[in-house]
């Protein structure tokens, strides 16, 4: 089964890197889910919370949006966090203390996002925008909005103009295997 997965996997990262070479997208490459790692005590995902919340409201008919949270997330926490941010039900939050998710998409910083199409392909990658361009630095002004363009773009049916760019906010610690472990 995980061999199935990593199979998967390459095909995706192989799909990806060819759909840059591509002007337009076929109505398979509409983007119908947004993947975004979160993490509940980190600073920049509790920042991006209204962001996140806009982006749902804007495509909810059209775009799923689904949370995944690499540090854990409890049903208690999910409440509590929900509550603080007024996120609706349209946004779901998966615990994925496990990596399942965090490690098929190779998610490495909160908030990090994918965007999807129905086939699983990634259209676009990374920051929400340049509303951050360096731990704890941000910009008075947002001026990019790189997650918003990708969508506005596949939606008319052509490729993001930028369809990967790196997240800036806390990294996510890697869970240790037991071969990975330190042993005294």
């Amino acid at each position: 089964m995980n061999a199935l997965r990593i199979t998967g996997l390459i095909f995706l990262l192989g799909v990806t890197g060819q759909a840059q070479h591509n002007q337009h997208v076929t109505s398979e490459g509409n983007p119908t889910a947004i993947v975004i790692f979160m993490a509940v005590d980190c600073p920049v995902t509790q920042k991006y919370m209204h962001t996140v919340k806009s982006i749902a409201h804007l495509y909810q008919n059209k775009i799923s949006v689904t949370g995944y949270f690499p540090a854990g997330l409890t049903r208690k926490t999910e409440r509590q966090f929900r509550k603080e941010y007024k996120l609706p039900g349209l946004i779901k939050l998966v615990d994925d203390k496990e990596h399942t998710v965090t490690n098929r998409f190779g998610a490495t910083i909160t908030p990090e996002v994918f965007l999807l199409d129905k086939e699983g392909r990634i259209l676009y990658s990374g920051a929400i925008d340049n509303w951050f361009f360096e731990l704890g630095r941000y910009r008075p002004e947002i001026t990019e909005n790189y997650l918003r363009d990708a969508i506005n773009s596949c939606l008319e049916g052509k490729l993001p103009a930028i369809t990967k760019t790196t997240a800036i906010g806390c990294f996510i610690q890697q869970i240790k295997t037991p071969n990975q472990m330190h042993q005294h």
